[in-house]
Protein backbone atom coordinates (compact mmCIF):
# COMPACT_ATOMS: atom_id res chain seq x y z
CA UNK A 1 0.00 0.00 0.00
CA UNK A 2 2.85 2.36 0.81
CA UNK A 3 4.37 1.83 -2.61
CA UNK A 4 1.02 2.37 -4.31
CA UNK A 5 0.56 5.71 -2.56
CA UNK A 6 3.79 6.96 -4.06
CA UNK A 7 3.13 5.55 -7.49
CA UNK A 8 -0.43 6.95 -7.61
CA UNK A 9 0.89 10.48 -7.69
CA UNK A 10 3.33 9.87 -10.51
CA UNK A 11 1.16 11.43 -13.21
CA UNK A 12 3.21 12.45 -16.22
CA UNK A 13 2.86 16.19 -16.83
CA UNK A 14 2.89 17.84 -20.18
CA UNK A 15 6.26 19.11 -21.23
CA UNK A 16 6.69 22.82 -20.70
CA UNK A 17 7.63 25.24 -23.40
CA UNK A 18 11.26 25.33 -24.33
CA UNK A 19 13.51 28.05 -23.01
CA UNK A 20 17.09 28.36 -24.06
CA UNK A 21 20.15 30.03 -22.70
CA UNK A 22 22.33 32.24 -24.84
CA UNK A 23 25.21 30.36 -26.36
CA UNK A 24 28.66 31.72 -27.09
CA UNK A 25 30.90 31.02 -30.02
CA UNK A 26 34.50 30.62 -28.86
CA UNK A 27 35.99 29.33 -32.10
CA UNK A 28 39.75 28.79 -32.26
CA UNK A 29 42.09 28.46 -35.19
CA UNK A 30 43.42 25.10 -36.30
CA UNK A 31 46.79 25.78 -34.68
CA UNK A 32 45.10 25.55 -31.27
CA UNK A 33 43.99 21.97 -31.84
CA UNK A 34 46.95 20.62 -29.89
CA UNK A 35 45.69 22.47 -26.82
CA UNK A 36 42.14 21.14 -27.16
CA UNK A 37 42.39 18.88 -24.13
CA UNK A 38 43.01 21.95 -21.93
CA UNK A 39 39.90 23.80 -23.04
CA UNK A 40 36.75 23.46 -20.94
CA UNK A 41 33.60 22.99 -23.02
CA UNK A 42 31.42 25.56 -21.26
CA UNK A 43 31.91 23.47 -18.12
CA UNK A 44 29.36 20.93 -19.37
CA UNK A 45 31.85 18.11 -19.53
CA UNK A 46 33.97 19.15 -16.57
CA UNK A 47 35.07 16.11 -14.58
CA UNK A 48 35.03 16.98 -10.88
CA UNK A 49 36.05 14.05 -8.65
CA UNK A 50 33.55 13.32 -5.91
CA UNK A 51 34.35 12.06 -2.44
CA UNK A 52 33.66 8.45 -1.69
CA UNK A 53 30.34 7.65 -0.07
CA UNK A 54 29.90 6.17 3.37
CA UNK A 55 29.21 2.82 1.73
CA UNK A 56 32.61 2.70 0.05
CA UNK A 57 31.29 3.46 -3.43
CA UNK A 58 33.62 5.36 -5.69
CA UNK A 59 31.66 8.16 -7.31
CA UNK A 60 34.51 9.20 -9.61
CA UNK A 61 34.59 8.56 -13.33
CA UNK A 62 37.25 5.84 -13.20
CA UNK A 63 34.90 3.12 -11.97
CA UNK A 64 31.42 3.53 -13.44
CA UNK A 65 28.62 1.71 -11.68
CA UNK A 66 26.36 -0.81 -13.35
CA UNK A 67 23.75 1.90 -13.94
CA UNK A 68 26.24 3.99 -15.92
CA UNK A 69 27.47 1.06 -17.98
CA UNK A 70 23.93 -0.07 -18.79
CA UNK A 71 22.70 3.31 -20.05
CA UNK A 72 23.97 2.62 -23.57
CA UNK A 73 21.60 -0.37 -23.75
CA UNK A 74 18.54 1.73 -22.91
CA UNK A 75 18.55 3.77 -26.13
CA UNK A 76 15.55 1.89 -27.42
CA UNK A 77 14.16 2.48 -30.91
CA UNK A 78 10.98 0.58 -31.74
CA UNK A 79 9.87 -0.86 -35.06
CA UNK A 80 6.56 -2.49 -35.93
CA UNK A 81 7.58 -5.90 -34.60
CA UNK A 82 8.76 -4.34 -31.33
CA UNK A 83 5.39 -2.69 -30.74
CA UNK A 84 3.62 -5.99 -31.31
CA UNK A 85 5.85 -7.65 -28.73
CA UNK A 86 5.36 -4.70 -26.41
CA UNK A 87 1.56 -5.24 -26.42
CA UNK A 88 1.58 -9.00 -25.85
CA UNK A 89 -0.86 -10.24 -23.24
CA UNK A 90 1.82 -12.17 -21.32
CA UNK A 91 3.95 -9.06 -20.78
CA UNK A 92 3.09 -8.93 -17.07
CA UNK A 93 4.40 -12.42 -16.38
CA UNK A 94 7.51 -11.87 -18.53
CA UNK A 95 8.32 -8.63 -16.76
CA UNK A 96 7.85 -10.27 -13.39
CA UNK A 97 10.08 -13.21 -14.24
CA UNK A 98 12.82 -10.87 -15.47
CA UNK A 99 12.94 -8.92 -12.20
CA UNK A 100 16.32 -10.35 -11.21
CA UNK A 101 17.85 -9.17 -14.49
CA UNK A 102 16.37 -5.69 -14.14
CA UNK A 103 18.78 -2.79 -14.23
CA UNK A 104 16.74 -1.08 -11.51
CA UNK A 105 17.23 -4.09 -9.22
CA UNK A 106 20.96 -4.14 -9.86
CA UNK A 107 21.20 -0.41 -9.36
CA UNK A 108 19.52 -0.56 -5.93
CA UNK A 109 20.89 -3.85 -4.65
CA UNK A 110 23.11 -2.21 -2.01
CA UNK A 111 20.27 -0.22 -0.44
CA UNK A 112 17.86 -3.16 -0.59
CA UNK A 113 20.49 -5.39 0.99
CA UNK A 114 20.87 -2.93 3.87
CA UNK A 115 17.12 -2.91 4.52
CA UNK A 116 17.05 -6.71 4.36
CA UNK A 117 19.97 -6.92 6.80
CA UNK A 118 18.24 -4.54 9.21
CA UNK A 119 15.03 -6.57 9.06
CA UNK A 120 16.97 -9.79 9.70
CA UNK A 121 18.79 -8.20 12.61
CA UNK A 122 15.51 -7.07 14.18
CA UNK A 123 14.10 -10.59 13.95
CA UNK A 124 17.21 -12.21 15.41
CA UNK A 125 17.67 -9.63 18.16
CA UNK A 126 14.08 -9.74 19.37
CA UNK A 127 14.06 -13.51 19.15
CA UNK A 128 17.22 -13.92 21.22
CA UNK A 129 16.79 -11.09 23.71
CA UNK A 130 13.05 -10.41 24.09
CA UNK A 131 10.36 -12.78 22.89
CA UNK A 132 12.23 -16.01 22.42
CA UNK A 133 11.87 -18.16 19.36
CA UNK A 134 10.01 -21.20 18.13
CA UNK A 135 11.70 -24.17 16.56
CA UNK A 136 10.34 -26.06 13.57
CA UNK A 137 8.21 -28.20 15.88
CA UNK A 138 6.50 -25.08 17.22
CA UNK A 139 8.10 -25.27 20.65
CA UNK A 140 8.74 -21.84 22.19
CA UNK A 141 12.20 -21.33 23.67
CA UNK A 142 13.02 -18.65 26.19
CA UNK A 143 15.23 -15.74 25.13
CA UNK A 144 18.93 -15.98 25.88
CA UNK A 145 18.83 -12.69 27.77
CA UNK A 146 15.38 -11.28 28.56
CA UNK A 147 15.22 -7.55 27.88
CA UNK A 148 12.40 -5.30 29.00
CA UNK A 149 11.30 -4.10 25.54
CA UNK A 150 11.70 -5.31 21.95
CA UNK A 151 13.72 -3.56 19.26
CA UNK A 152 10.76 -1.96 17.55
CA UNK A 153 9.05 1.30 16.65
CA UNK A 154 5.37 2.23 16.44
CA UNK A 155 3.90 2.41 12.96
CA UNK A 156 2.18 5.76 13.52
CA UNK A 157 5.19 7.95 12.52
CA UNK A 158 5.48 6.03 9.26
CA UNK A 159 1.76 6.42 8.60
CA UNK A 160 1.78 10.20 8.95
CA UNK A 161 5.05 10.67 7.05
CA UNK A 162 4.19 8.56 4.00
CA UNK A 163 2.23 11.44 2.45
CA UNK A 164 5.19 13.80 2.60
CA UNK A 165 7.50 11.11 1.22
CA UNK A 166 5.12 10.37 -1.63
CA UNK A 167 4.99 14.05 -2.60
CA UNK A 168 8.77 14.33 -2.61
CA UNK A 169 9.33 11.19 -4.69
CA UNK A 170 6.45 11.99 -7.05
CA UNK A 171 7.68 15.54 -7.70
CA UNK A 172 11.18 14.30 -8.43
CA UNK A 173 9.99 11.48 -10.72
CA UNK A 174 7.69 13.78 -12.68
CA UNK A 175 10.39 16.40 -13.17
CA UNK A 176 12.92 13.77 -14.25
CA UNK A 177 10.48 12.43 -16.85
CA UNK A 178 9.71 15.95 -18.01
CA UNK A 179 13.41 16.56 -18.60
CA UNK A 180 13.62 13.35 -20.66
CA UNK A 181 10.49 14.30 -22.61
CA UNK A 182 11.79 17.81 -23.36
CA UNK A 183 15.18 16.48 -24.45
CA UNK A 184 13.47 14.05 -26.80
CA UNK A 185 11.43 16.89 -28.29
CA UNK A 186 14.54 19.05 -28.63
CA UNK A 187 16.36 16.40 -30.62
CA UNK A 188 13.26 15.75 -32.68
CA UNK A 189 13.16 19.42 -33.67
CA UNK A 190 16.89 19.48 -34.41
CA UNK A 191 16.53 16.38 -36.57
CA UNK A 192 13.63 17.91 -38.48
CA UNK A 193 15.29 21.28 -39.03
CA UNK A 194 18.59 19.75 -40.18
CA UNK A 195 16.69 17.61 -42.65
CA UNK A 196 14.85 20.70 -43.84
CA UNK A 197 18.11 22.56 -44.41
CA UNK A 198 19.48 19.66 -46.46
CA UNK A 199 16.22 19.34 -48.39
CA UNK A 200 16.02 23.04 -49.16
CA UNK A 201 19.62 23.10 -50.33
CA UNK A 202 18.95 20.27 -52.73
CA UNK A 203 15.64 21.51 -54.09
CA UNK A 204 16.17 25.28 -54.32
CA UNK A 205 19.54 25.25 -56.08
CA UNK A 206 18.27 25.34 -59.63
CA UNK A 207 20.35 25.31 -62.84
CA UNK A 208 18.90 28.68 -63.80
CA UNK A 209 20.82 30.33 -60.97
CA UNK A 210 23.91 28.14 -61.09
CA UNK A 211 24.44 26.38 -64.45
CA UNK A 212 27.55 24.56 -63.22
CA UNK A 213 26.26 21.17 -62.10
CA UNK A 214 29.44 20.21 -60.27
CA UNK A 215 29.45 23.39 -58.23
CA UNK A 216 25.79 22.97 -57.33
CA UNK A 217 26.35 19.40 -56.16
CA UNK A 218 29.44 20.44 -54.19
CA UNK A 219 27.57 23.26 -52.43
CA UNK A 220 24.67 20.97 -51.60
CA UNK A 221 27.08 18.35 -50.31
CA UNK A 222 28.69 20.90 -47.99
CA UNK A 223 25.36 22.03 -46.57
CA UNK A 224 24.12 18.47 -46.01
CA UNK A 225 27.41 17.53 -44.36
CA UNK A 226 27.34 20.68 -42.24
CA UNK A 227 23.85 19.86 -40.93
CA UNK A 228 24.97 16.37 -39.97
CA UNK A 229 28.22 17.59 -38.39
CA UNK A 230 26.25 20.02 -36.23
CA UNK A 231 24.16 17.17 -34.85
CA UNK A 232 27.29 15.12 -34.24
CA UNK A 233 28.94 18.06 -32.46
CA UNK A 234 25.90 18.58 -30.23
CA UNK A 235 25.83 14.87 -29.44
CA UNK A 236 29.44 15.10 -28.29
CA UNK A 237 28.77 18.38 -26.45
CA UNK A 238 26.07 16.80 -24.26
CA UNK A 239 27.81 13.42 -23.95
CA UNK A 240 30.64 11.97 -21.95
CA UNK A 241 34.36 12.15 -22.70
CA UNK A 242 34.39 8.57 -23.98
CA UNK A 243 33.08 9.78 -27.34
CA UNK A 244 35.93 12.23 -27.99
CA UNK A 245 38.18 9.96 -30.03
CA UNK A 246 35.36 8.78 -32.29
CA UNK A 247 34.14 12.35 -32.72
CA UNK A 248 37.51 13.63 -33.88
CA UNK A 249 37.92 10.72 -36.26
CA UNK A 250 34.47 11.25 -37.74
CA UNK A 251 34.95 14.99 -38.19
CA UNK A 252 38.36 14.60 -39.86
CA UNK A 253 36.92 12.09 -42.30
CA UNK A 254 33.89 14.22 -43.19
CA UNK A 255 35.34 17.74 -43.41
CA UNK A 256 38.29 19.43 -45.05
CA UNK A 257 41.36 19.49 -42.84
CA UNK A 258 41.27 23.17 -41.92
CA UNK A 259 37.54 23.13 -41.15
CA UNK A 260 37.82 19.89 -39.16
CA UNK A 261 40.71 21.13 -37.01
CA UNK A 262 38.92 24.42 -36.39
CA UNK A 263 35.83 22.57 -35.19
CA UNK A 264 37.83 20.22 -32.96
CA UNK A 265 39.72 23.14 -31.40
CA UNK A 266 36.60 25.26 -30.83
CA UNK A 267 35.56 25.99 -27.29
CA UNK A 268 31.88 25.64 -28.24
CA UNK A 269 31.74 23.03 -30.97
CA UNK A 270 28.00 23.09 -31.78
CA UNK A 271 28.03 26.85 -32.39
CA UNK A 272 31.17 26.55 -34.48
CA UNK A 273 29.48 23.82 -36.52
CA UNK A 274 26.37 26.01 -36.89
CA UNK A 275 28.59 28.92 -37.97
CA UNK A 276 30.20 26.72 -40.63
CA UNK A 277 26.77 25.57 -41.76
CA UNK A 278 25.63 29.18 -42.13
CA UNK A 279 28.69 29.95 -44.23
CA UNK A 280 27.98 26.99 -46.50
CA UNK A 281 24.36 28.12 -46.90
CA UNK A 282 25.64 31.57 -47.87
CA UNK A 283 27.33 30.03 -50.90
CA UNK A 284 24.06 28.58 -52.24
CA UNK A 285 22.47 30.37 -55.21
CA UNK A 286 19.36 31.48 -53.31
CA UNK A 287 17.36 34.69 -53.43
CA UNK A 288 16.68 36.82 -50.37
CA UNK A 289 13.35 35.21 -49.53
CA UNK A 290 14.82 31.73 -49.70
CA UNK A 291 17.80 32.72 -47.53
CA UNK A 292 15.42 34.04 -44.90
CA UNK A 293 13.57 30.74 -44.85
CA UNK A 294 16.79 28.75 -44.46
CA UNK A 295 18.02 31.14 -41.77
CA UNK A 296 14.84 30.52 -39.79
CA UNK A 297 15.82 26.86 -39.52
CA UNK A 298 19.32 27.84 -38.37
CA UNK A 299 17.85 30.12 -35.70
CA UNK A 300 15.64 27.31 -34.45
CA UNK A 301 18.61 24.95 -34.39
CA UNK A 302 20.59 27.45 -32.30
CA UNK A 303 17.69 27.95 -29.88
CA UNK A 304 17.22 24.23 -29.37
CA UNK A 305 20.95 23.83 -28.85
CA UNK A 306 20.63 26.27 -25.96
CA UNK A 307 17.69 24.28 -24.57
CA UNK A 308 19.78 21.08 -24.66
CA UNK A 309 22.58 22.86 -22.80
CA UNK A 310 20.10 24.05 -20.19
CA UNK A 311 18.83 20.54 -19.58
CA UNK A 312 22.32 19.04 -19.51
CA UNK A 313 23.93 21.70 -17.35
CA UNK A 314 21.19 22.31 -14.75
CA UNK A 315 19.98 19.26 -12.81
CA UNK A 316 17.00 19.16 -10.49
CA UNK A 317 18.06 21.32 -7.51
CA UNK A 318 20.56 19.26 -5.56
CA UNK A 319 19.11 20.30 -2.23
CA UNK A 320 15.82 18.70 -3.27
CA UNK A 321 17.46 15.54 -4.58
CA UNK A 322 19.60 15.07 -1.50
CA UNK A 323 16.77 15.73 0.94
CA UNK A 324 14.54 13.25 -0.89
CA UNK A 325 17.30 10.65 -0.80
CA UNK A 326 17.91 11.16 2.91
CA UNK A 327 14.20 11.04 3.69
CA UNK A 328 13.71 7.86 1.66
CA UNK A 329 16.75 6.10 3.13
CA UNK A 330 15.85 6.98 6.71
CA UNK A 331 12.25 5.96 6.21
CA UNK A 332 13.10 2.59 4.69
CA UNK A 333 16.02 1.82 7.01
CA UNK A 334 13.73 2.28 10.03
CA UNK A 335 10.72 0.59 8.46
CA UNK A 336 11.69 -2.96 9.64
CA UNK A 337 11.42 -1.76 13.25
CA UNK A 338 7.78 -0.87 12.64
CA UNK A 339 7.06 -4.18 10.88
CA UNK A 340 7.82 -6.35 13.93
CA UNK A 341 4.37 -6.27 15.54
CA UNK A 342 2.23 -6.48 12.34
CA UNK A 343 4.02 -9.72 11.40
CA UNK A 344 3.55 -11.32 14.84
CA UNK A 345 1.37 -14.13 13.45
CA UNK A 346 4.14 -15.44 11.21
CA UNK A 347 6.77 -17.94 12.34
CA UNK A 348 9.24 -15.94 14.45
CA UNK A 349 8.22 -12.83 12.47
CA UNK A 350 10.40 -13.99 9.58
CA UNK A 351 7.98 -12.99 6.82
CA UNK A 352 8.80 -9.35 7.58
CA UNK A 353 12.25 -9.88 6.05
CA UNK A 354 11.14 -10.52 2.43
CA UNK A 355 8.33 -8.01 2.86
CA UNK A 356 10.77 -5.27 3.84
CA UNK A 357 13.02 -6.24 0.94
CA UNK A 358 10.19 -6.02 -1.61
CA UNK A 359 8.89 -2.68 -0.31
CA UNK A 360 12.39 -1.17 -0.31
CA UNK A 361 13.07 -2.54 -3.80
CA UNK A 362 10.10 -0.78 -5.37
CA UNK A 363 10.47 2.47 -3.45
CA UNK A 364 14.20 2.71 -4.08
CA UNK A 365 13.42 1.70 -7.66
CA UNK A 366 11.20 4.75 -8.16
CA UNK A 367 14.06 7.00 -7.07
CA UNK A 368 16.46 5.06 -9.30
CA UNK A 369 14.18 5.66 -12.29
CA UNK A 370 14.22 9.40 -11.67
CA UNK A 371 18.01 9.39 -11.41
CA UNK A 372 18.33 7.54 -14.72
CA UNK A 373 15.94 9.92 -16.51
CA UNK A 374 17.26 13.16 -15.03
CA UNK A 375 20.16 13.28 -17.52
CA UNK A 376 18.36 12.11 -20.67
CA UNK A 377 20.96 12.51 -23.40
CA UNK A 378 22.86 9.30 -22.63
CA UNK A 379 19.67 7.19 -22.76
CA UNK A 380 18.03 8.76 -25.81
CA UNK A 381 18.72 7.07 -29.18
CA UNK A 382 20.58 10.13 -30.46
CA UNK A 383 23.01 8.07 -32.55
CA UNK A 384 20.10 6.84 -34.65
CA UNK A 385 18.98 10.40 -35.37
CA UNK A 386 22.51 11.50 -36.25
CA UNK A 387 23.05 8.51 -38.53
CA UNK A 388 19.70 9.20 -40.21
CA UNK A 389 20.82 12.69 -41.20
CA UNK A 390 24.19 11.29 -42.22
CA UNK A 391 22.42 9.14 -44.82
CA UNK A 392 21.10 12.34 -46.38
CA UNK A 393 24.62 13.61 -47.01
CA UNK A 394 24.95 11.40 -50.08
CA UNK A 395 21.25 11.09 -50.89
CA UNK A 396 20.36 14.78 -51.25
CA UNK A 397 22.93 15.53 -54.00
CA UNK A 398 21.68 12.49 -55.90
CA UNK A 399 18.08 13.62 -55.52
CA UNK A 400 19.07 17.07 -56.69
CA UNK A 401 20.48 15.71 -59.92
CA UNK A 402 17.19 13.91 -60.56
CA UNK A 403 15.22 16.99 -59.59
CA UNK A 404 17.24 19.25 -61.86
CA UNK A 405 16.39 17.18 -64.93
CA UNK A 406 13.39 18.16 -67.10
CA UNK A 407 10.08 17.02 -65.65
CA UNK A 408 8.59 13.83 -67.07
CA UNK A 409 6.23 14.56 -69.92
CA UNK A 410 8.07 17.71 -70.97
CA UNK A 411 10.19 17.85 -74.15
CA UNK A 412 13.83 17.24 -73.16
CA UNK A 413 14.95 20.12 -75.36
CA UNK A 414 13.23 22.55 -72.94
CA UNK A 415 15.46 24.20 -70.39
CA UNK A 416 14.86 23.70 -66.69
CA UNK A 417 13.53 27.23 -66.36
CA UNK A 418 11.03 26.65 -69.16
CA UNK A 419 9.92 23.33 -67.71
CA UNK A 420 9.37 24.67 -64.19
CA UNK A 421 7.47 27.70 -65.45
CA UNK A 422 4.95 25.62 -67.41
CA UNK A 423 1.34 25.40 -66.30
CA UNK A 424 1.55 21.62 -65.77
CA UNK A 425 4.45 21.88 -63.36
CA UNK A 426 2.91 24.80 -61.49
CA UNK A 427 -0.09 22.60 -60.74
CA UNK A 428 2.15 19.89 -59.37
CA UNK A 429 4.44 22.27 -57.47
CA UNK A 430 2.26 25.26 -56.48
CA UNK A 431 5.13 27.46 -55.29
CA UNK A 432 7.41 30.04 -56.78
CA UNK A 433 10.57 28.82 -58.48
CA UNK A 434 12.24 32.20 -58.51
Amino acid sequence: MMASLILMGAVIPRARAFSSLPSSNNGAVAAAASRRSQITEVSLNAEVPKTNSIFGRSSGFDKPTYGEESRQYRRTVYAHEDWIKHRQSDRFLKNLLSTIDSGVVRGTKLEVSIVTAIATSVVVWNGLFYEGFRDFAGVLHDPVIALGAPLTLPSFPFTISISALSLLVTFRTNNAYQRWFEARQCWGIINTECRNVARIAGSWCVPEKEPNREKRVEDIQRVSTGAWVFMRALQRHTGGPGDEEDFQKTVREALPKEEAEGLIAAGHRPMRALFNLSRHIERLPLNERQRIEVDKSCVIIGDICGACERIYGTPIPLVYTRHTSRFLCTWLFLLPLAMWEPFGNSWNHWTMVPSAAVVSLFLFGVDELSIQLEEPFSVLPISGLVNGVKNLVNSVPEWHQEYAEPVEGMPRELTYAQATSSEKVQKIYPRSFD
